[in-house]
Order: C-alpha cells, then structure tokens, then sequence
C-alpha cells in the first residue's frame, strides 16, 4: 500500500495488517463455532468496523479512478472466479449441502466482487451531485428488498459504498487530522461506538441465524427486523464504524514491523486464508489433542477454551491468525501469486493496443 504521493505509509500498512488479522479471527471463530459471551463481544465489535475500515482504505487509495476501472477485471474478477470456485469445491466435501452460483460469493470473496463493481461504475457516479448523502439513503432502501442480496454482492457493494466514498473524499490532510487527534478523545469516541454496537444488538434482537446486521448482507425481515429497527441499526453502523475507525487511525503504530509485512501482503492473506481455515476445522480435534500434550492443564476440556470468559480459546484463535497471516503474506506467496496472475492476464486479455509485437 502506497501514499497518494508513491510512499508507503507504514502506519497505514500497520492498519490493514490489523484488519486482515481480525478477519482470519473471525472467519476461523465463525467456522468452529464455540461461543463464549467475551469472543461473541469481541467479534460484535470488529464486524462494526472490520469491513467499513477496509472499504474506506481502499477508497483512500483508489482515486486514479480510470487506472483502478481497466485494471478491475484482473485485479478482482479474475481472483473471484478463480478462489470462489477452489472454496466451493474444497468446502463441497465438508458441507454436501452447500450450493455454487458463478456470481454468487461464498463467505468471504464477495469483498473482490464488491470492489470490482465500484471500481467499473466510479468515473460515472462520481458525476452525481450529493453522492455520498445519496448513497445512505440507497443503503437504507437496500434493506427494504428482501430480494437485494448476496447474488453479485449487490447488498454489500451498495451499503458498504458510502464508506468507500469517505475513503475517497479523503485527504492527506484529513488522515493528518485524525491520527493527531488527542489519544482521550479518540478512546471516548470509540468505547462510544463499541457500546452503542453492543446496546443495539441487545436491544433490538436480530434473528441469530441470518448474518448480523453490521454485515449488512441481508434485509431487514430476513433478520427478524421491523423496517424502523433495521434502517436505525444500518444507520447506526455508519456512526459506529467512523468513530471506532478514528481510534484504530489514531493508535495504529507509525513503525515497520510484523503488522508491517502482514499489511503489505493482505491481499494473498485474503484470498488464501479460507484454505488452511478448512484444514484446521477438519482437523480440529486432532489439533486440540496436540495442544493437550502441549499444556496438560487443558486435558479435561473438549476444547480449548471452553472456560468461563474463553480467554485461552480467545488466545488460541489469536496465534492461529497470526501464524497463518504471517505465512500467507510472505514475499514468496506475495511473488508467486503475483507471477501467477501475470499468467493468467497474458492467457485471458490482448495487450493494450500499441504493445502488441
């Protein structure tokens, strides 16, 4: 990742390493499913703040909209088409049940066909007067739909835009002002956005087995949601995700480091993630049984932390994201993936005209 003057910001690679650990987090938790009350609060939160943070960066790094709009096809449809399908069938064989549409992402790849409408309909609707307004109110409209979903990740691309637009409406000068915000400030800002997320899934109730409304995947009567409660909770995520945002900014570290390296290779961890996540669950038993002759004190437990609290599963799930996030952002998974797309571009597409030989 690049400032909008060529230099790498390492506060801002630091920032998407944090990101990109979170989501191996919690993609790893939502696939084992042993909930305690600390890691369902802790998984609450980062889905409040997660993917917005992740649109608005890369809106802040997208404003060579025409460049972004010829490069889309490759840098997102191709992936999608590509590790959509590998999920599928390596997910088929544990989930029988689990049905392929060509256009209709799995878990975690909707994010590249997210970026890849944005990027091809950008130079247009940036023509539009009042878009960022705009772009809420469609959000809020979105939830209405019950038929507005995952096909094309068209419920996703509409309501998480309006954070892509921050993103892009942002400048460096913006970025300098919230990362010197006072450090008191900031914390208040963010336990506010933390508590109001908390309070609104407690009081509202939204149906457990749909998606949570901060994912903002499914309509308001999918999620066991009056139209009111589900406009206010996809209202609230538009205040909770800025405020908790400004936080991280503001506390991100500046240095190079792990979160470094992790950041600047988040995008072969996206990609590559859910296929050592599907090892592990397969293998799960096995993999707690290692961690008990490691630490006998956790013998009588099924799983590791099934403790009140969950704290040593919370740790657990911790050094398994770090672990893979470290080994999958490597500069030789970077290289090779990148060689590897190199590849492909030149089998699919004609150079552009003037580069033929």
């Amino acid at each position: 990742m690049t400032s909008i003057q060529g230099r790498r910001d390492a506060a801002l690679d630091n920032l998407k390493g944090l990101l990109i650990l979170s989501v191996v987090y919690v993609h790893m938790y939502d696939m084992l499913g042993q909930k305690t009350p600390l890691l369902y609060t802790i998984r609450l939160v980062v889905l409040s703040v997660q993917m917005p943070l992740f649109l608005f960066l890369s809106g802040y790094f997208g404003k060579n909209v025409q460049k972004r709009r010829q490069t889309a096809f490759v840098d997102y449809l191709i992936p999608f088409l590509l590790f959509n399908t590998l999920y599928y069938l390596m997910r088929a064989g544990q989930q029988p049940e689990l049905e392929y549409g060509l256009l209709r992402p799995l878990n975690m790849y909707w994010f590249l066909l997210t970026l890849l409408l944005i990027r091809l309909l950008l130079p247009e609707l940036l023509r539009v007067r009042g878009l960022l307004p705009l772009s809420v109110l469609l959000a809020l409209l979105a939830g209405g739909d019950s038929y507005f979903g995952r096909t094309l990740s068209l419920s996703r691309t509409v309501c998480f835009f309006p954070f892509y637009l921050l993103g892009y409406y942002c400048t460096e000068a913006h970025m300098r002002r919230i990362r010197r915000l006072p450090v008191p400030v900031a914390l208040a800002g963010g336990a506010l956005g933390a508590l109001l997320s908390l309070w609104m899934t407690d009081t509202l109730h939204p149906d457990g087995d749909a998606s949570h409304p901060f994912q903002l995947v499914n309509s308001y009567e999918t999620q066991g949601l009056e139209p009111w409660e589900g406009v206010l909770f996809r209202l609230s995520i538009y205040l909770i995700a800025p405020l908790l945002g400004a936080l991280l900014l503001r506390l991100v570290p500046s240095k190079k480091g792990l979160l470094t390296r992790i950041g600047r290779g988040s995008m072969t961890v996206y990609l590559l993630h859910a296929f050592p996540m599907l090892w592990a669950v397969r293998h799960w038993e096995w993999l707690c049984g290692l961690l008990h002759r490691l630490m006998p004190a956790l013998a009588q437990y099924d799983y590791p932390g099934r403790l009140v609290g969950g704290v040593p599963q919370l740790a657990l799930l911790a050094a398994y994201a770090l672990l893979v996030s470290l080994a999958l952002s490597s500069p030789a998974v970077t290289r090779t993936y990148q060689r590897m797309m190199e590849d492909v571009q030149r089998m699919l597409f004609r150079p552009p005209r003037g580069e033929e030989k």
